[in-house]
């Protein structure tokens, strides 16, 4: 896919998204790309959330399941636990957990897994996006690396970018969208 084919994908909303990690920060995005029209592929490794979600329920405080349910009735959310589900995705936001270790640096074990597992279905025209919460040089020194390995090249083949994570549990004004 062609880098013009790609972004009028994603700005027609034609284009799938994929959220990897369906926690407190990546299902409420989900939820918010669904609601916004594009079809949604949510990927988590926890089945109870894949199952959840997939009955249309929700098991974040700050999402109601009446706000889910319409969304995964009408296709545009579903939630797996299969990265090859991935490969017809356009952009992928990556929201696993970086809890902090004892020495005070997060544990990047999640965001190294995560990745080492989308470079198995990373496409040309594939938009991925690192959310989760990190030190100033992981897309640089982990991402990037990684999903050029086979020979995409960024900027050209596929586009890979930082966006700090935006939730704040609980926070009635401000969430997702502002």
């Amino acid at each position: 896919m062609s880098k013009t084919q790609a972004l009028e994908r994603l700005h027609d909303r034609s284009g799938v998204v994929g959220i990897i990690g369906l926690g407190y920060v990546g299902l409420p995005l989900a939820v918010a790309f669904a609601e916004a029209g594009y079809r949604v592929i949510g990927l988590d490794l926890d089945t109870r959330k894949v199952d959840a979600l997939n009955r249309g329920e929700s098991y974040i405080p700050d999402i109601p399941t009446a706000q889910v349910a319409p969304l995964t009735q009408s296709g545009k959310l579903s939630a797996t636990d299969d990265y090859g589900a991935l490969r017809e995705v356009d952009a992928v936001s990556i929201c696993v957990p970086t809890p902090l270790l004892k020495t005070k640096d997060p544990d990047m074990s999640y965001v190294n897994s995560a990745v080492e597992s989308l470079v198995q279905v990373v496409h040309a025209g594939m938009l991925i996006v690192l959310e989760s919460t990190t030190y100033p040089g992981t897309t640089n020194e982990i991402v990037i690396p990684k999903l050029t390995a086979g020979g995409l090249t960024p900027g050209e083949d596929i586009f890979i970018g930082f966006s700090p994570e935006r939730i704040d549990p609980g926070n009635k004004t401000y969430g997702v969208r502002n």
